[in-house]
Order: structure tokens, then sequence, then C-alpha cells
């Protein structure tokens, strides 16, 4: 999984015009359960993001990181990471109209 985001997320930048762009991944979980910095929820009062990890004050700004969740405990999050920063793309892709799968 790592390789084929590590992969993706270089493409991406070529097809933005980056240049030199390298690209790698690692077998292994981060280590650092970072989580807990911008909460989702429906109160815009007491949360940063709504459901789908988009900010309430941002309309084009979602977030994708580990800090959509409250606290990460002692378990690896990483995958967790991975699920919601694929369905924070989906409801992008929807909200441009776009077609899903479309990118491989």
């Amino acid at each position: 999984m790592g390789w084929y985001l590590a992969a993706r997320g270089a493409e991406v930048l070529k097809r933005l015009g980056a240049r030199d762009v390298v690209s790698f991944a690692s077998g292994k979980p981060p280590t650092n359960l970072v989580a807990g910095a911008s909460r989702f929820g429906s109160d815009p009062q007491t949360t940063v993001l709504d459901a789908d990890c988009r900010a309430h004050d941002v309309e084009n700004l979602y977030v994708t990181d580990g800090s959509f969740m409250p606290d990460a405990g002692n378990a690896p999050v990483t995958w967790t990471i991975y699920a919601n920063a694929f369905q924070a793309a989906d409801r992008i892709i929807d909200r441009l109209g776009g077609p899903r799968g479309s990118a491989g």
C-alpha cells in the first residue's frame, strides 16, 4: 500500500508540473501516533471538520491525516488514515462531478 500511495502521489505531483519528483515507501507503519488536532463532528463550534473531514470554515479544505480522530490510543492508525483519505477523495470527486475509479 505504501509503495502504491507513493507512486500515485508522485504521479499527481508530476501532472501538476513538479520536476525531479522522488517517491519511496517503507514497509513499516510510522512509530508516532499523531491524532486529535482537527476533530470531526457536526457542530462547527466544537469541531473543525464535518463527517467527511471537510473543514467547516473552508469549503475546499479536506484533512486526510490522523488528526480527524480524537485519539490514537496505543494502536497503529495507519490503515484508518489510508481509508479516510480514500473516502475524502471520493467526496472530492463527487463534488467535482467526476467518475470514481478512473485513476487506476
